[in-house]
C-alpha cells in the first residue's frame, strides 16, 4: 500500500492554500501540487486536498487504461 504525505507549502492571496501530496509506493513516487480554498480547519483542508487528489487519481487511471488498450475506466 502506498504512503501518502500532505505538505502545506504556502498560503496565497484570497484564502488559497497550496499543498504537495507526496505518494510513495513500491513502484515509485510522485508529488502533486494541489491548490484549494481554505476550509477553516486543518482537518477540513486535508480532507479537501485528499478528495481532490482522489479525483485526479481516478481520472488518471481512466486515461491510462484507455491509453494502454482501450479498457473501460473503472475496470
Amino acid at each position: 500500500m502506498a504512503n501518502i504525505e500532505l505538505i502545506k507549502v504556502e498560503e496565497r492571496p484570497g484564502g488559497q492554500l497550496l499543498f504537495n501530496v507526496r505518494v510513495t509506493a513500491t513502484t515509485g513516487k510522485i508529488e502533486l501540487p494541489i491548490s484549494i480554498k481554505g476550509q477553516g480547519s486543518v482537518a477540513s483542508n486535508e480532507t479537501t486536498v485528499l478528495q481532490s487528489a482522489l479525483g485526479f487519481a481516478k481520472e488518471l487511471e481512466g486515461s491510462i487504461r484507455l491509453r494502454l488498450g482501450g479498457e473501460q475506466p473503472g475496470l
